[in-house]
């Protein structure tokens, strides 16, 4: 059931500043603090980068590997077994305030979701390959944040008085961490230390081109005998280095600016993400997802660079692929929304990025009023994009093609609002740092059509500018 918020709930705290202030700023300043969380919008566009949110020193976390999982407070640790998404829910209902008009993050959890749970988001599926070595869950419960509205200009100062419980403590734990936030904007950034040499070493392909030609035709077979109208496939590709993270993090946004961008430094691995993908937000009642099918590199040349996005638009095979995931999406979401509410507001419409040209197209409905938060992400994790159709089949031969566990790459990453909205990005165009070695993983749909020398270079062109960056190439 949904949780709604009672009559007289205690508010979060709010102070407004009447500047834009620059997240990556207000996040030096609280980087050194224990896990610090940046949610930037890179691309100021009004429906899909207005907001940015800083936030660090949770009060909780929540994590979940192979099957177990911790909730670990400042004083506690509570072992836990069992669904992963049921612990989310009972985590996020402890925690509600009443919704602030005009803010979207109310405090609440930043983290990810990592492909990992798939097999409790579908149960039916079998899942046949090894775990990743990181957490699948990993969700941090932020008290206080930073948020910044690139559309107005301003930026809120958001406390929630968590994890007291009593309404004068809370009260006064929400006036000093409004107090500590103001001193916080007005304290001098940390100084960031001199990036090293990343001596990076040459990319390591983990699987070789011809065993990803051979995956693609593996998949045509299965495409041919009706299991599955399209799948994604991806391989990984791996580099050795000494990097500063938070400047590649920088690096990175330079040449991909994304509208769900994060960067989570956590205790064991770096995330770096310029997503350019939603999976879902949640506002109020209505759910929405944007999935993007269809890619083409971009020219040098702008007339080239014209004809490229008006070959995406018009080619048969990427609106193929598109109106497919369009119409897994609207299913997906027809298993939680009001009957009849859901609606393809736009189709493949070409959006351009400083790499690639994409279609994206945009799925609505209604939230129905027996379900939550946790069973509209349950009912579209991972997205559809990323698995291919039908969605349960499709995630059993990617295991059985790709033969290794992706990790947190093709789940997501964002925030639950403990004012019961949420919106959560699909995780790629994405490093993970971990023990020296940088992990990038890239791919795309196949469809009976594929041509698979076009899709492997596809995928090559999506990888070579992180790729450069890595090298310490392609920085502006």
């Amino acid at each position: 059931m949904r949780v709604k918020s009672p009559e007289g709930l205690l508010p979060a705290g709010l102070r407004t500043l009447p500047e834009e202030m620059d997240p990556l700023d207000l996040f030096r300043r609280v980087r050194n603090d224990p896990y610090p969380a940046l949610l930037l919008s890179g691309r100021r566009d009004r429906e899909t980068g207005r907001f940015s949110v800083v936030a660090s020193d949770p009060f909780q976390i929540l994590r979940f590997h192979r099957g177990r999982g911790i909730l670990k407070s400042r004083r506690h640790e509570t072992p836990l077994e069992g669904d992963p998404f049921a612990a989310i829910r009972e985590s996020l209902d402890a925690c509600v305030v009443p919704r602030i008009p005009g803010v979207p993050f109310a405090g609440g959890a930043i983290g990810y979701l990592g492909y990992g749970l798939r097999g409790a988001a579908e149960p039916a599926m079998r899942v046949n390959v090894a775990p990743s070595p990181w957490p699948d869950l990993h969700l941090a419960f932020y008290d206080r944040a930073f948020v910044v509205d690139h559309s107005r200009g301003c930026t809120h100062l958001v406390a929630t008085g968590f994890p007291e419980t009593a309404p004068d403590r809370r009260r006064e734990k929400q006036r000093l961490d409004l107090d500590r936030l103001w001193e916080i904007r007005a304290s001098r950034p940390e100084r960031e230390p001199a990036p090293p040499d990343p001596s990076p070493s040459a990319p390591i392909f983990e699987t070789s081109r011809e065993e990803y030609l051979k995956a693609i035709r593996r998949a045509q077979d299965y495409l041919a005998d009706g299991e599955i109208y399209q799948v994604n496939l991806s391989h990984r590709i791996t580099v050795r280095g000494k990097w500063e993270p938070f400047a590649l993090y920088r690096d990175l946004l330079e040449c991909h600016p994304a509208c769900f961008s994060a960067y989570l430094p956590l205790p064991d691995l770096f995330v770096l993400c310029a997503s350019p993908e939603r999976l879902v937000r949640l506002e109020g009642s209505r759910a929405e997802t944007r999935p993007i099918k269809g890619t083409r590199a971009r020219a040098e040349d702008p007339g080239e660079d014209r004809r490229a996005a008006e070959g995406l638009a018009a080619g048969p095979k990427e609106r193929s692929e598109n109106v497919m995931i369009v119409d897994l999406a609207r299913n997906d979401l027809g298993k939680v929304c009001v009957p009849g509410s859901v609606t393809p507001d736009e189709i493949c419409r070409v959006e351009t990025l400083p790499t690639v040209h994409h279609l994206v197209s945009t799925v609505s409905g209604r939230l129905r009023p027996d379900c939550d938060r946790v069973d509209l992400v349950r009912a579209l994790f991972p997205g559809g994009s990323m698995t291919g159709a039908p969605k349960i089949r499709a995630m059993e031969i990617i295991d059985e093609l790709e033969g290794v566990e992706r990790g947190i790459y093709s789940g997501s990453a964002g925030y639950f609002s403990f004012d019961g909205d949420l919106d959560l990005n699909i995780v790629i165009r994405t490093l993970v740092l971990s023990g020296g070695v940088a992990r990038l993983q890239v791919g795309g749909a196949i469809l009976s059509e594929s041509d698979p020398e076009a899709e492997y270079s596809e995928t090559l062109d999506k990888a070579r500018p992180i790729l450069d960056l890595l090298q310490g190439r392609g920085r502006r």
